[in-house]
């Protein structure tokens, strides 16, 4: 697990509905915050060196937003309060490293209230962009939705017409697969969007044997713009924890060894029989 600098980062497991947890937030986070985001008291001060300075409240409500909790604050010598976040036993302060190697001390702390912080416009318009410029790279993992078939369809000839797939997929050819899947009952598929763009999605379907309801993954293509992200990875992950949810007994896929990062699957517990991979795990 990569180290982070912010308080709490070592416990900050809670998951929001695509399967992000602080850690990624404050991986997202980095990437926005910026002088414009920075109370003005401190905007002087502010740098890239130095980005979590005095973005503590609008990041603890915006978190809020995301998992859910309470926010709370630690006064701070300058009869201001720092900001933080508590969902259930998870406590943790995106922004804590501002401070350097001062420990603030996180018992004494009384809740905070947006209503109170927002009353200030200036503090509300800062969360507003903060919120917005978030939304711009955040990745979203919902269900597939026909509406988005076309996308589907270029995703799926752009991941497998190339090397080394050596398939010739149009994209009208490949929306009509995937549209079928789509209409059975026993389907069951995520989408990735990042930027508010369809890059990558999963796509299955259930079936019934003596031994119980099995899954079955038929597509997990991720655009080739997109690939090298970690995108698969995410969708797989989130496609299983959900078929574990669902009660199923088992997940297999058949696919081409070609193209496929070395051991992506067998992490998961899939094993290869043969060179035309056929793969099975229970869940």
């Amino acid at each position: 697990m990569k180290d982070y600098r912010f308080y709490g980062w070592q416990t900050a497991d809670v998951k929001d509905g695509s399967g992000l947890t602080p850690r990624d937030y404050y991986d997202l986070l980095s990437e926005v915050w910026c002088a414009e985001t920075c109370a003005p008291r401190m905007r002087g001060e502010w740098s890239p060196d130095n980005r979590t300075l005095g973005q503590c409240s609008i990041t603890a409500f915006l978190m809020q937003d995301i998992f859910g909790g309470k926010v709370f604050g630690v006064p701070l010598d300058d009869g201001n309060w720092h900001c933080f976040n508590v969902v259930g036993d998870c406590v943790f302060d995106l922004t804590s490293e501002q401070f350097g190697n001062v420990r603030l001390d996180y018992n004494k702390r009384r809740e905070q209230l947006r209503e109170v912080h927002f009353a200030k416009e200036e503090k509300h318009l800062r969360y507003e962009l903060l919120r917005k410029r978030l939304e711009k790279i955040r990745p979203i993992i919902r269900r597939m939705d026909e509406k988005n078939l076309g996308r589907y369809g270029e995703i799926y000839a752009g991941a497998f017409s190339g090397e080394p797939w050596n398939d010739p997929w149009k994209v009208d050819d490949a929306m009509i697969p995937v549209g079928e899947l789509l209409e059975s009952k026993q389907s069951y598929g995520l989408e990735y969007v990042l930027g508010g763009q369809v890059v990558g999605f999963i796509l299955g379907t259930s079936m019934l044997f003596h031994y119980g309801r099995t899954f079955e993954i038929n597509d997990l293509a991720v655009h080739p713009a997109f690939q090298r992200r970690g995108i698969a990875k995410k969708l797989l992950e989130r496609c299983l924890n959900d078929i574990k949810a669902q009660g199923m007994v088992g997940v297999h896929l058949i696919t081409a060894a070609e193209g496929i990062l070395p051991g992506f699957y067998e992490r998961y517990g899939f094993k290869k029989e043969n060179e035309v991979i056929l793969m099975g795990m229970e869940v």
